[in-house]
């Protein structure tokens, strides 16, 4: 093949990505047009092992540790996970860093082939999906971790025949006009990951959510937090530290072992749990699992960067439950009167977020997310329950350059908080020109 071919064929993969429609769900939907796809390409989504991992919050965390942790062990590991903060390549890693654009666009061009000869027509969530199934097959990766993109039955993810293991970290309220109203309904749509002789770990659901997935869990080994293992917070000097115990995964021990982590927030103990269990059941060492879950990163969840003499603190808490977990993080540092910048889109619990969060919130800086979907400021300011005369609040549209320079030279203290929409927080971030850092590490065997 020659250089020439390999450029055209990667910039048409590209050209085909950019003109596909983003899945926002649609009627009679099913999975079977990607399946007919994937076997003109000789099914690679059942030809490495895989950890797949569906949740309302925590499963990006979730996901980014267990990669970590077998990257502890010696894997060469890739991870698929939707959607991205900045730009597509975050969809794909290999031994923690992006896939390069080439990866993109040569198997895009796959992908496009094969969608041709089988008559079929994939979603953009769809087809990245399958670009990795067949990418990281093809550069000879050991494990795949999946994260669900949204649910879990019908996601595009679910094609999998028979993970090594699945897990439901959280439930709660977030696409209800997709997943339906009630936790019970969610939870039923996440519990589609579920496998017959895949083992299932869960984190800690809502008593109508945990009820539902273990009904669809019978018969499969079920690991839940607080009964299979669990994980209790230890006072520690300004960081939070961990105690993780899980019961019997080697024959008659149990196993316990203290551990930190570099992603801030005392759900992050819980989250890193779920986590270290996966690692256990699918053959990791104790050892590899507390390396693992202490050098792993993720970006822009309570992730604190330094910005021209600024703390900037980005956090995607884009419903609800994220939200509760932003304010247990502030209620822990003392943090009050904050400096604010938030969006949001529409179909959100976007009403509770701001009440949740105004008793903490002296400046609300108002920036549309990078969507059509963004929820109108004007329809956001109205709803802000303004509480004492010293709370200011400005409406930036979609000029980020001006926001951007108004809280490096306006927050008070040298710290500012960033939240809600991750198409927003993600654009932002973007723009402090950050280095790449590496999800995880693999360690090379001796």
């Amino acid at each position: 093949m020659s250089h020439g071919g390999t450029v055209n064929k990667a910039q048409s993969g590209h050209n085909y990505l950019s003109g596909l429609r983003p899945w926002n769900g649609r009627g009679g939907f099913s999975l079977q047009e990607l399946r007919e796809v994937l076997k003109w390409l000789d099914d690679p989504q059942d030809k490495v092992p895989t950890v797949h991992i569906a949740g309302t919050n925590g499963k990006g965390s979730v996901s980014a540790a267990v990669a970590s942790i077998l990257g502890q062990a010696g894997y060469r590991v890739g991870m698929n996970i939707s959607p991205h903060l900045e730009r597509i390549n975050e969809r794909i890693y290999i031994d923690g860093l992006q896939c390069s654009d080439e990866f993109l666009g040569e198997f895009a061009y796959e992908i496009k082939q094969a969608s041709n000869r089988a008559l079929v027509e994939l979603s953009f969530h769809e087809a990245i999906t399958a670009i990795a199934f067949l990418g990281l097959k093809e550069v000879g990766v050991d494990w795949t971790v999946l994260e669900v993109g949204l649910g879990g039955r019908l996601d595009a993810s679910n094609v999998i025949s028979r993970p090594a293991a699945t897990a439901i970290v959280t439930i709660s309220y977030d696409h209800q006009n997709i997943l339906g109203d009630t936790l019970a309904e969610i939870a039923a749509e996440k519990a589609g990951i579920v496998k017959p002789g895949s083992p299932l770990v869960t984190g800690i659901l809502p008593k109508e959510a945990d009820v539902v997935i273990s009904s669809k869990a019978s018969g499969v080994p079920h690991y839940k937090f607080g009964r299979e293992f669990d994980a209790r917070i230890i006072s520690a000097e300004g960081q939070d530290r961990f105690e993780y115990w899980g019961k019997e995964f080697l024959p008659g021990k149990n196993i316990t072992f203290e551990y930190g982590s570099q992603l801030p927030g005392v759900h992050q103990g819980h989250n890193l749990a779920v986590a270290t269990t996966l690692g256990l059941l699918i053959g990791c060492s104790p050892e590899a699992c507390k390396l693992g879950v202490e050098g792993a990163f993720w970006p822009g969840r309570l992730e604190s960067v330094k910005f021209e003499g600024l703390e900037l603190v980005m956090d995607c808490a884009h419903n609800t439950a994220g939200i509760k977990a932003l304010i247990s993080f502030l209620e822990s540092t003392g943090a009050r009167g904050i400096d604010l910048t938030f969006g949001v889109l529409e179909g959100k619990n976007w009403k509770e977020m701001i009440t949740a969060l105004a008793p903490y919130v002296r400046t609300w800086r108002l920036l549309l997310p990078d969507s059509e979907r963004a929820l109108p400021q004007e329809l956001l300011r109205q709803e802000l329950p303004l509480s004492g005369t010293d709370v200011r609040v400005e409406c930036y549209g979609s000029d980020y350059e001006r926001c951007l320079r108004d809280i490096t030279s306006q927050a008070e203290g040298g710290k500012a908080f960033v939240t809600g929409s991750m198409y927003m927080v993600g654009r932002l971030r973007g723009m402090l020109s950050l280095p790449e850092k590496p999800l995880w590490t693999k360690v090379v065997k001796q």
